[in-house]
């Protein structure tokens, strides 16, 4: 349960983590290279253009709903003090520079003075950062104006210029992990006091109580009379108790004649009562001792019959007023309690019984139905289970605040999707550029991908997986209304189910986005009618091919997508080669046929 705790929390992080980072990629691959051909070079809006800037303004909200949390940026030089690194990140900062190799870490750690599970991701400096966080002569005039030349300047390639981090409170956590503790010890040492008084009763019945048939049958000898049978020892084993039975009864052997039959029968008869004796004993050892509650019962009439102590203990009354009762006096529900008796069920997993000061708690009974002394009775074992019904409701109500996070976190992420969706919209209308509306166009579609995928990821039960099957279904008729409208485009799928991680799916559904937009926007152009075939496989050793087919006019033959220039075409090479490791092959007879293979 402590392992299972523990996972849950980091996995939360890693999650919370993902959408930080996802945000930052977005606005560093798509918006900040779209927004800097649609302003001056001089020009620098950090509301768009800074991802520090707007992953801090996105988290920001959520912290309002969860002001223990920490989700932030820091950084040893910000150009925003807000996003000043604490002593601790610098501590992080410092083992990331010395381990280049590492970019996430997590574990516990201590921030002002409290303990916290914590995640951090590494920001290293990469040649796309350059121009605003090398040389400030490079930087856009704005920048410079805005926040000085020396802010988050002079950094080199592969230096950590700031950390991403996320952090709960350990306290919650530890007080979960330190009471299932303290249930596990409570349990052990049921466990360890049951074995000890297990092998005190077979220390008893090998030794002590062989011994002392022993003992009796010498002192019964040494009183009986001369002409009196001396019986046997009947000691059973190769040992040495049993050993000295033997050499007695040896030398005994030739006393026995006279009186044989009688005193074969004396000695049955002791050894039929030692035994009902024992069992007698027995029974009422396991029966106290049992750290459960246990009570005898009438099953035709209630009547109470017999109780252990721990009974006693549990319902607080004394052995006499339990017994002048019937077993329904002890039920905070009778007539079930009657129901459950008359259809002699074995195994009850939840009732509420009632104390002898009124105070009403659940207990688990389990039964066994027997006859004894000519009754039919049940034996009941009695649980109380009140500890463990409130470890569920913690574990309950800690869950539910998990499930809050998660979704808030959805709702501020999908809002913002849907703003920056708008966001495009408004600069589309507000130019007459058809490139620059076309360029708008695609970055809509492309958020709209991504809105699926993270839509998809938290409709799912599995936060880790995404059904491609269904969201190259969904993403191909958005398309097709988009750009398809005017042209008789049929769509034909072939894809059979295949889950891919959060990681491979969001560059798989950009992927697919270009592939089939490409197809929409020219591949039917002199033409209105044509088909566009889209398939996904999943092979035997966890190899994925997609692929992505029309019949409509070719790229030009001899084309390699290596020298594509095209925005469009550059990012499937980024897509595949970059983020998916994957490879791509290219055929041109009868239209355009694209094949891509990844694992």
């Amino acid at each position: 349960m402590t392992s299972n705790i523990e996972n849950l929390t980091k996995q939360k992080l890693g999650l919370a983590l993902t959408f930080d980072l996802a945000i930052r990629e977005y606005v560093a691959e798509t918006i900040r290279p779209l927004m800097f051909r649609l302003v001056s070079e001089k020009k620098f809006i950090p509301e768009t253009m800074s991802t520090s800037y707007v992953a801090r303004h996105i988290f920001e909200k959520v912290r309002k709903k969860f002001p223990d949390y920490i989700i932030k940026f820091a950084s040893g030089n910000p150009r925003n003090p807000v996003n000043q690194a604490g002593p601790e990140e610098f501590k992080m900062i410092k083992y990331f520079n010395d381990n280049p190799l590492y970019n996430d870490w997590t574990g516990e750690i201590v921030i002002d003075n409290r303990n916290y599970i914590a995640t951090f991701s590494a920001m290293r400096m990469e040649k796309s950062c350059l121009r605003c966080h090398g040389n400030p002569a490079d930087a856009p005039y704005e920048m410079i104006k805005r926040y000085g030349p020396d802010a988050s300047f002079y950094h080199s390639l592969g230096e950590v210029v700031g950390l991403d981090t996320v952090a709960i409170p350990s306290d919650t956590v530890k007080k979960l992990i330190l009471s299932e503790k303290f249930k596990n010890f409570g349990f052990l040492g049921t466990v360890i006091l049951l074995l000890s008084a297990s092998l005190i009763f077979v220390f008893k019945f090998v030794i002590t109580d062989r011994l002392s048939n022993i003992s009796k049958h010498l002192s019964d000898v040494e009183k009986q009379s001369d002409d009196l049978k001396i019986g046997s020892i009947e000691i059973a084993g190769s040992d040495e108790i049993a050993g000295l039975a033997n050499n007695f009864n040896k030398l005994a052997q030739r006393l026995n004649n006279t009186y044989a039959e009688l005193r074969m029968e004396v000695e049955e008869r002791k050894q039929a009562q030692n035994a009902l004796r024992e069992s007698e004993e027995k029974y009422r050892k396991l029966f106290e001792l049992e750290s459960d509650a246990l009570a005898l019962t009438d099953s035709e009439t209630g009547d109470m019959l017999d109780v252990n102590i721990s009974f006693i203990e549990l319902y607080g009354h004394t052995k006499e007023e339990i017994l002048s009762k019937k077993n329904t006096d002890f039920s905070a529900e009778p007539d079930q309690t009657k129901k459950n008796i008359q259809s002699r069920k074995k195994y009850i997993p939840l009732i509420h019984h009632k104390k002898k000061n009124g105070k009403v708690f659940p207990v688990e009974i389990t039964a066994n139905y027997f006859e004894h002394k000519g009754r039919n009775v049940l034996i009941s074992s009695v649980r109380d289970i009140t500890d463990r019904k409130l470890i569920e409701q913690q574990l309950e109500a800690s869950l539910k605040e998990k499930e809050l996070l998660l979704s808030e976190i959805h709702h501020r992420v999908k809002n913002n999707f849907e703003i920056i969706s708008s966001l495009l919209d408004l600069s589309s209308m507000q130019t007459e550029n058809q490139e620059v509306r076309n360029l708008l166009l695609n970055s809509r579609n492309r958020v709209y991908s991504m809105a699926m995928i993270h839509s998809q990821l938290y409709q799912s039960d599995q936060f880790g997986r995404v059904d491609m099957r269904k969201h190259i279904s969904e993403l191909a008729e958005h398309l097709l209304f988009v750009y398809g409208s005017k042209k008789k485009v049929n769509l034909e799928l072939e894809t059979s189910e295949v889950y891919l991680s959060v990681n491979q799916a969001i560059p798989c559904a950009l992927l697919i986005n270009e592939l089939i937009t490409n197809s929409l926007k020219h591949a039917f152009r002199d033409s209105v009618q044509g088909k566009i075939q889209i398939s996904i496989h999943d092979s035997n050793d966890n190899t994925v091919l997609l692929r992505v087919k029309d019949d409509g006019d070719s790229i030009s033959e001899g084309m390699d997508l290596k020298d594509a220039d095209g925005l469009g075409l550059k990012m499937v090479k980024h897509l595949v080669a970059g983020q998916l490791k994957g490879e791509i092959r290219f055929n041109h007879d009868d239209g355009t046929d694209i094949c891509i293979t990844f694992k």
